[in-house]
C-alpha cells in the first residue's frame, strides 16, 4: 500500500491519510483476537491431543496480555477516530508500538516452545508482511531489523521442547530433530501463515477499494452540487441583469399599446404589440423559473408530510387543461416522508411537465404512486416519441433538452435529480423509441407502525 508521507499537508491528503489508518486499525484489531484465539487452540492440541509437555503458564501470561492490550488497542482507537486529523502521527506511533509489542510477544512465545526449531517461527513473515501494509515505511525498516534481532536471539536461546529435540548453534551438529516432524510441522506452519497473509491482505484491499469507490462517489456529489451552486448564480445574475431592460421595455411597449388604442392603426400593428407584450410576460416566467429551480428554495425547511400531500402539491398547481390530461391512480399508499415539500413536488411538477410536452394534445399522462418497504415511489409515463439511447444517456445534463428552441431550459430533469437525491433517493428513466418514457422516482419513506401494516405496493408502468 503507498503511504503517504508526513509532509503531505494538504487537507484531502490527510483525510485519505485518516482513512487508512482507520481500516488498517480496524483489521488488526480483528486478526490480533484471531491470532490469541489461535494460539490457545494451538496450545491445548499440542498438550491434549498431541501429548506434548509445554510449559504453558508463560504462554497463558503472554495470550492475556495481548487480549489486555488489545482491549486497549480498542479503546484507544474509538478515541483518536474522533480527533482531528492532528493526531495522525500519534495513531501511527501507536500502531508501531504495537507491532512491536506483537513481535515481542511471539518471540517470548517461541522462547518456551522450541525457539527457531517451532516451526511457526514462520510467523515472524505474517507480521513483516503486516507491518509493510499498516505502518510507515520508516517504522517497517525498524521493525524488521528487530525482528532480525530477535531471531538471533533465538539461535542463541530458548527452551528445548522434547519432541524438537534441542537445536541451538551450540549443538548443531549433534541435533536429533526427526526428519519427518520438522517436515510436518513446517507445512502446518506455512500454510496456516499463508491463509493469514492472504486472507488479511484480501480483506484490507476489499475495504480500501469500497472506501475509495465512497470517495468517488462523494466527489461526484460535490461536483453536482457546485455546479447546482454555479447555476443558481447564473440563473440570479441573469434575472438581477434583465430585469430592468424587460421592465423598461414592458414599460414602453404598454405606453405605445395605449397611444395606439386612441389612434386608428392596422389590426397587424396591434397584434404585434401584443405580442411583444406576452414575449416579455413569457422571458419574465424563464427567469423566474430559473432563478427557482436553480435552487433558491433550497432553504425551505424538511417537513413531514403524506404521499396524498405530495400529490396534492403536484397536480393543483397545474393549470385545468393540463390537470385534466393526468391520469392519477386512485390507490394512494399510507407513506410519511420527511422533505421540503415545496421543492420535492415542485422537481416532480418539472418531470410531469416534460411528461405532458411530449405527449400529443389529445393524449393523457400516467402518474401513479407506490411503496416499498424503505421508498415511496413516484411513476411518471408519458405516450410521446420516446428517445434513442444516445439521447436518453444525456437526459440530465444541465442546459441540455429535446424541446424546441425556446421552449424549455433543459434544467428539469437536472434539477429533479438533485434534489431528490440530496434526500438520498433516485431518478430512473426508461424510454423507447416510438412508445414513450417512464420516470421512476424512489424517495425515502419514514418507516413506523402504520407504514409497516401498509402492504408494498411497488407498481410499476
Amino acid at each position: 500500500m503507498p503511504q503517504t508521507s508526513h509532509f503531505d499537508n494538504g487537507p484531502h491528503l490527510l483525510e485519505g491519510r485518516k482513512a487508512r489508518l482507520t481500516i488498517n486499525t480496524a483489521w488488526l484489531i480483528k486478526l490480533r483476537w484471531v491470532a490469541a484465539f489461535g494460539q490457545w487452540i494451538t496450545i491445548a492440541t499440542a498438550m491434549f491431543l498431541l501429548g506434548i509437555e509445554i510449559r504453558w503458564q508463560p504462554l497463558a501470561t503472554i495470550i492475556f496480555l495481548t487480549a489486555s492490550s488489545n482491549l486497549l488497542l480498542t479503546y484507544l482507537f474509538e478515541s483518536l477516530r474522533s480527533r482531528d486529523l492532528k493526531s495522525l502521527t500519534a495513531w501511527e506511533t501507536l500502531l508501531f508500538a504495537v507491532m512491536l509489542m506483537d513481535l515481542g510477544f511471539l518471540t517470548a512465545m517461541l522462547y518456551f516452545t522450541g525457539g527457531i526449531t517451532n516451526p511457526f517461527a514462520v510467523f515472524y513473515l505474517v507480521n513483516l508482511a503486516l507491518a509493510a501494509i499498516v505502518l510507515t515505511p520508516k517504522n517497517t525498516g525498524i521493525l524488521a531489523l528487530v525482528t532480525v534481532g530477535c531471531i538471533g536471539l533465538l539461535l542463541l536461546a530458548s527452551y528445548p521442547l522434547p519432541i524438537l529435540g534441542e537445536w541451538q548453534i551450540a549443538n548443531l551438529a549433534t541435533s536429533t530433530i526427526p526428519v519427518h516432524v520438522l517436515l510436518a510441522g513446517t507445512s502446518v506452519a506455512l500454510v496456516t501463515c499463508a491463509m493469514v497473509v492472504v486472507y488479511f491482505t484480501t480483506r484490507l484491499n476489499v475495504e480500501l477499494q469500497r472506501k475509495e469507490a465512497s470517495l468517488r462517489l462523494n466527489e461526484m456529489k460535490q461536483a453536482r452540487s457546485e455546479k447546482l451552486e454555479a447555476l443558481g448564480t447564473l440563473a440570479a445574475g441573469a434575472a438581477h441583469e434583465l430585469s430592468t431592460p424587460l421592465a423598461t421595455i414592458a414599460v414602453v411597449a404598454k405606453e405605445v399599446q395605449r397611444e395606439l388604442a386612441q389612434v386608428e392603426v392596422s389590426s397587424e400593428i396591434k397584434d404585434d404589440i401584443s405580442l411583444i407584450r406576452s414575449e416579455l410576460d413569457r422571458c419574465r416566467a424563464i427567469l423566474d423559473q430559473m432563478s427557482t429551480d436553480a435552487g433558491q428554495a433550497t432553504g425551505e425547511p424538511i417537513v413531514r408530510f403524506t404521499a396524498e400531500k405530495l400529490l396534492e402539491e403536484v397536480t393543483q398547481r397545474f393549470d385545468i387543461q393540463h390537470r385534466s390530461r393526468i391520469r392519477v391512480d386512485q390507490s394512494i399508499p399510507d407513506v410519511d416522508i420527511n422533505a421540503p415539500l415545496h421543492l420535492l413536488s415542485q422537481a416532480i411538477r418539472g418531470l410531469v411537465k416534460n411528461a405532458l410536452d411530449a405527449t400529443p394534445a389529445k393524449q393523457s399522462v400516467q402518474l401513479n404512486l407506490g411503496s416499498t418497504r424503505d421508498s415511496l415511489i413516484v411513476s411518471i409515463r408519458d405516450r410521446g416519441m420516446g428517445m434513442p439511447p444516445h439521447i436518453l444517456a444525456r437526459i440530465g445534463e444541465p442546459f441540455f433538452t429535446t424541446k424546441e428552441p425556446g421552449s424549455g431550459t433543459g434544467l428539469g430533469v437536472f434539477l429533479a435529480k438533485n434534489v431528490v437525491e440530496k434526500l438520498g433517493g433516485d431518478v430512473t428513466i426508461d424510454s423507447i423509441p416510438d412508445q414513450g418514457t417512464t420516470v421512476i422516482v424512489r424517495i425515502p419513506r419514514i418507516a413506523n407502525t402504520n407504514n409497516e401494516k401498509t402492504p408494498p405496493n411497488s407498481r410499476r408502468d
